[in-house]
């Protein structure tokens, strides 16, 4: 089988996984389960530095897709869908670093001492962390049609 469909089916899984871990982290939050909201948000993040990572090295190793074989749909569900992966990689880094920012307010510490969260960056967090969901299911669609025309071609 051709490397690069390995690559871009463990790819797959990964946004795939990456997709259920901020929905449960969603959930979580709704519980009222920060630290564990927090863990699996950080996790995902993991998973999406690791997989940038991994891209870099398969595009140093295995060079990039012949995009001339593709069809003009094909093209235009890439595009797509590098769309959607820009907006949940900068959705995601605004919703991380304003996580961070709350995670020194007594909403997230519990203690009396700590200042208290301001709601505004409460709100803006959440707005950031719902667009990065969005982005990263719509992301993952169409990485599922990319992946469906690349089997189709080979």
């Amino acid at each position: 089988m051709d490397p690069r469909i390995v690559f871009w089916t463990g790819a797959l899984a990964n946004m795939a996984l990456i997709v259920i871990l901020a929905l449960r982290g969603v959930r979580q939050i709704r519980r009222g389960e920060i630290a564990a909201h927090r863990r699996s948000m950080l996790t995902a993040c993991v998973l999406v530095a690791l997989f940038l990572g991994s891209y870099l090295l398969k595009r140093s190793v295995l060079g990039g897709e012949d995009l001339s074989v593709w069809s003009r749909p094909a093209l235009v569900n890439l595009w797509v869908h590098e769309s959607f992966v820009a907006l949940m990689l900068v959705a995601g880094g605004t919703a991380l670093v304003l996580g961070r920012r709350l995670a020194r307010t007594r909403r997230v510490t519990g203690q009396a001492h700590d200042p208290p969260a301001d709601p505004a960056r409460i709100r803006r967090h959440r707005r950031a962390g719902w667009t990065a969901i969005v982005a990263s299911f719509f992301g993952l669609a169409t990485a599922c049609g990319i992946l469906a025309g690349m089997l189709t071609r080979s």
